[in-house]
């Protein structure tokens, strides 16, 4: 039996992140991947609460190195309405631009930021049987060889594959509805001739009965979704490729900017991708990403929560492990949720209408608008933000108040 200070399960953002801290703060980090890299995954378009997570953890330079498309902001458009946000218009966080990045490019570069700083990292190996009393990991990798594992703390960023959640009967289900995202890439997109050029664009379809998400890539390809319910996608009969086409090329706005692309992959999708769990951590381990709860792709929160909760479960460790008591409860669990349940909050305000109706309006005055900014800058978690700290409260009576 191999004995560490940590076992991450999971190299994504938020293993990554974790592990490259860890081992900043001295200690033996082994991380358990069940795939190799690179690898496919959708979740392309970052927020400005990535810059500064990542920063704190030194990881900054290596994305910043790679020239990824810059993002400035955000452009929320129908048929007939248009708003484009300005990120670094916010209540004066400390950064107001991201990055659009192909995940299997940009998850690549933080692990290996991570190995670099001294991370431990297996590919191909499956975590099989976890004992959190005795913090004994199980794992095999392709070829059947087992190795078992003694570690003072378990943390669990294996993403949508929910390892420990599944194994110690964690999962429950999501409060949103059931959605379905359906994507492709293509090439040579017609892309906005201003400022707005690197924004995210979502094109409302319909009457709100789906999304397009528009996300352009440094090297002039474009990554293109749709997110619907089950019920909106079945209506259709149609397969996965033949419906991405009808929604992409009969709404006006997505038709234009694609009329001369081409798609450069095949047509994919997940559904029923929402998840929850009953708890955020354990005496001997931390969910963090989306092992624990992911909401929905709509206003990129998903690497955003992965990298904050990988953040700051490695420095709740790290400051166990050097002989602190820690209240994960209130360290860990009621921060997280803090964040999620502001996130869940525009969700589900995006979802029944009323936060559109909030965009587009012209009579919300300035500060509603940095204040709406920051959040959809990732900055859930400052309270001194009245729409952080009463989300759902101040939506309603913005709602209210533009309508009136």
């Amino acid at each position: 039996m191999k004995e560490v200070d940590v076992l991450i399960i999971g190299a994504g953002p938020a293993g990554a992140v974790s592990a490259a801290k860890l081992v900043q703060d001295g200690f033996r980090v082994k991380v358990i991947e069940k795939l190799t890299f690179p690898r496919f995954v959708i979740g392309e378009s970052l927020l400005p609460k990535c810059n500064e997570i990542l920063e704190n953890a030194n990881m900054l330079e290596s994305i910043q190195k790679a020239k990824f498309q810059l993002k400035g902001g955000a452009v929320f458009q129908n048929e007939d309405e248009y708003v484009a946000l300005d990120f670094s218009k916010n209540l004066g966080e400390k950064w107001g631009t991201s990055f659009q990045v192909k995940r299997e490019e940009f998850d690549k570069l933080l692990l290996e930021d991570a190995i670099n700083k001294g991370a431990d990292v297996s590919f191909n190996v499956s975590v099989v049987d976890y004992d959190p009393d005795k913090n004994i990991i199980t794992t095999e990798d392709i070829h059947g060889n087992i190795e078992q594992y003694k570690a003072k703390k378990v943390l669990d960023a294996s993403g949508y594959g929910r390892v420990l959640p599944k194994l110690l009967d964690l999962e429950m289900d999501s409060s949103l509805a059931l959605r379905r995202a359906t994507f492709a890439r293509v090439d040579k997109d017609e892309r906005p001739a201003d400022e707005t050029n690197g924004y995210i664009v979502i094109d409302v379809i319909g009457d709100n009965d789906a999304w397009v998400w528009n996300i352009p890539f440094s090297d002039g390809s474009t990554s293109v979704g749709i997110v619907c319910t089950e019920e909106y996608f079945a209506s259709f009969e149609l397969s996965d490729e033949a419906f991405w086409e009808k929604i992409i090329f009969e709404n006006e706005n997505t038709a234009k900017r694609y009329a001369n692309s081409k798609r450069i992959v095949d047509v994919g999708s997940i559904s029923g991708y929402s998840s929850a769990v009953k708890k955020l951590y354990g005496d001997n381990y931390i969910l963090t990403g989306n092992a624990s709860e992911f909401l929905d792709p709509v206003f990129s929160s998903g690497v955003t929560l992965a990298l904050e909760s990988g953040a700051k479960a490695a420095e709740l460790v790290s400051r166990e492990l050097k002989g602190e008591t820690i209240d994960y409860a209130k360290e860990y669990e009621a921060y997280m949720m803090r964040g999620i349940n502001v996130f869940r909050d525009y969700v589900n305000a995006w979802y029944d209408g009323s936060l559109q109706t909030v965009l587009f309006s012209t009579k919300k005055n300035e500060e509603i608008v940095r204040k709406i900014i920051s959040i959809l800058s990732g900055y859930v978690w400052n309270q001194s933000n009245s729409f952080v700290a009463s989300s759902a409260y101040a939506l309603e009576k913005t709602y209210e108040a533009v309508r009136s």
